[in-house]
């Protein structure tokens, strides 16, 4: 489970900002939290499928002057090399020339090799590591089919990266067991050279119906854990960037609301290995709910994206969206810094996208915003930073 999206400042209309490409739903490891359904599947993208996905993609007036392409799914790196190099050079033959590509991969680190480090260092790709800091918390959670941790052999990885100077970033799954040692997880990254890292937690998504954050205490604790951990931070500047303290910081700064893009249909857009095209959230790719069935808008084969605006499925998905967003904004002294929440997170959690708070919202975004503020305020040593910073009078 590794999120590829964060709220946006500087949306003004929805433009298409991100592509998801699923190659496979197959995985090489078996994670305690995973939300994919079909990881077992071997089911892998074709070259024909890939390229209508850029047709569609290329075609809509939605683009953007940029467009990140995210290889997410499953594992990536479990479909052959000789694919991607196929796959990136059609991607490159079919993109508009005022049109810059930024291909990113995010990888458990177990198949990573030479190859794929010349690959990566000549696509300028850029890298994502799972990694969910030292082996006891790791290896909890992130096994093989057969159990074991692995743990070792994603370090191994690292190590390969740093030997070949690829900078990559990391993420980490935050589950119960890590919240009473932001110290050790902090000394983790420091001494084995991982400079950022972005902190997704154990959701309540897809197949993944519990999570060990529900519980009455967490809340406290995962406070407690993110002011220790801005305070480190704060100490040792220029030794770890973490993504969720510099995008609050980033918002705080900015004069305009914040808006999440999983919100606005079309500023991401999901194409699974057999074609099908969604939207909103890139979690809800391939996802079952009992209300809605799947979240298949249409196929690349079949449908251009405006084509999706007209289906059913999709009117009633962005509409109950859409009223979800205004119900935020209406209830939520959070609201400027927020956007009005992840729709697949409300949907997991409550059975609908129009509810509001969510676990998810309270400790992603009201903790890390409340324990920035604190933090900016205990490093600046002067309360009035909190007026500058446009926050007090608005909550």
């Amino acid at each position: 489970m590794a999120a590829i999206t964060n709220v946006s400042v500087d949306i003004a209309t929805p433009r298409l900002r991100l592509l998801v490409l699923q190659p496979t739903p197959f995985c090489n490891i078996d994670c305690s939290y995973c939300y994919l359904s079909s990881r077992m599947s071997a089911a892998r993208m074709s070259l024909e499928t890939l390229d209508s996905a850029c047709r569609r993609v290329f075609e809509s007036p939605l683009l953007d002057r940029q467009l990140e392409v995210a290889w997410h799914g499953g594992e990536p790196l479990t479909v052959p090399l000789a694919w991607y190099e196929k796959a990136i050079a059609l991607v490159a033959e079919r993109c508009p020339d005022a049109l810059q590509l930024k291909h990113r991969f995010q990888t458990n680190g177990l198949l990573l090799n030479d190859g794929w480090v010349r690959f990566f260092a000549r696509t300028g790709a850029t890298i994502g590591l799972s990694i969910d800091g030292p082996a006891r918390l790791h290896d909890a959670s992130r096994r093989t089919r057969s159990g074991h941790g692995t743990h070792k052999d994603v370090m191994r990885a690292v190590r390969l990266l740093q030997n070949n100077g690829l900078a990559f970033h990391v993420i980490t799954v935050l589950t119960e067991r890590a919240l009473d040692d932001p110290d050790g997880l902090f000394d983790f990254y420091v001494q084995n050279g991982i400079k950022e890292v972005g902190f997704n937690i154990e959701e309540i998504e897809g197949v993944h119906f519990q999570s060990s954050l529900a519980s009455a205490d967490v809340e406290t604790r995962f406070r407690r854990f993110i002011k220790r951990l801005f305070e480190l931070v704060c100490k040792t500047p220029g030794l770890l960037a973490v993504r969720e303290f510099e995008s609050t910081i980033e918002l705080l700064l900015s004069s305009e609301p914040a808006k999440d893009e999983q919100n606005l249909a079309f500023a991401i857009v999901s194409v699974s290995h057999d074609g099908t095209l969604s939207t909103f959230s890139p979690e809800l790719l391939g996802a079952h709910h009992p209300r809605f069935g799947t979240f298949a808008f249409g196929r690349v084969v079949e449908h251009r994206l405006s084509d999706l605006e007209c289906g059913s499925l999709f009117q009633a998905i962005d509409s109950e969206i859409r009223r979800g967003v205004e119900a935020c904004e209406r209830s939520c002294r959070y609201f400027r810094w927020c956007g009005g929440g992840a729709p697949a997170n409300k949907l997991f959690e409550t059975g609908r996208f129009d509810a509001t708070e969510t676990m998810h919202c309270r400790l992603t975004r009201q903790v890390v915003l409340d324990e920035v503020i604190e933090g900016i305020q205990a490093h600046m040593g002067r309360r009035e930073i909190a007026h500058e910073l446009c926050f007090t009078e608005a909550l």
